[in-house]
């Protein structure tokens, strides 16, 4: 491997870990080289941790996939710094730290901004939270999605184990009843105009 350039085999790496971190599995086996390639800062940054948000206990502190989602939230990836704020928010309670880690992430990733907004709600600041919540639905292309990616927050954060359970109790002020007066004609028991109420 000594003539290919270090930049094209990082690059191969990066591109196959856009698949999926597992996807790399090879590379690490290959011997030092593509193992110092495959957790290098560059490919960690970016390479797919979706699988952290649809299958939560992979971020418990037991499980033996938490170094290397460590080790990406180091490097900079925008779903380890999602998954681990939402971890910390949900487990430890209200801090400056998780709300700043789901605030960077929720740049990039519409479930992060879905829990930024919320536990802004939670942690007592409702009118920040509720106008984040309002860019979260202004980028779902229709409700339904918004209310699909909720409950995918809301499963993570079952799955992961709440530890912190009530911890937000004291500090979660909501603005009155919302107009639809949570009476719906629908399936669905929630609107855009109860969502955060719901939710939080």
């Amino acid at each position: 491997m000594s003539y290919i350039l270090i930049p094209i085999l990082t690059d191969i790496v990066d591109r196959v870990g856009h698949d999926g971190f597992r996807e790399r599995g090879p590379f690490i086996a290959v011997g030092p080289q593509w193992l110092s390639i495959a957790f290098s800062n560059e490919v960690l940054a970016e390479v797919c941790l979706d699988e952290f948000i649809f299958v939560s206990p992979l971020t418990n502190a037991l499980s033996p996939y938490r170094p290397f989602l460590l080790r990406c939230l180091a490097a900079g990836n925008k779903t380890a710094t999602y998954v681990e704020g939402l971890g910390r928010a949900a487990q430890l309670g209200p801090s400056t730290e998780s709300l700043d880690m789901l605030g960077t992430a929720a740049q990039d990733c519409l479930y992060a901004r879905f829990a930024f907004s919320i536990f802004l709600i939670c942690c007592g600041n409702y009118d920040v939270g509720d106008r984040v919540l309002g860019t979260f639905l202004q980028k779902v292309p229709h409700f339904p999605q918004a209310l699909e990616i909720a409950e995918q927050v809301v499963t993570q954060i079952k799955d992961m184990g709440t530890p912190g359970n009530h911890a937000y109790r004291r500090y979660l002020r909501l603005n009155g009843i919302p107009a639809c007066h949570m009476v719906h004609f629908t399936d669905v028991d929630v609107c855009p105009q109860c969502f955060a109420l719901n939710y939080a």
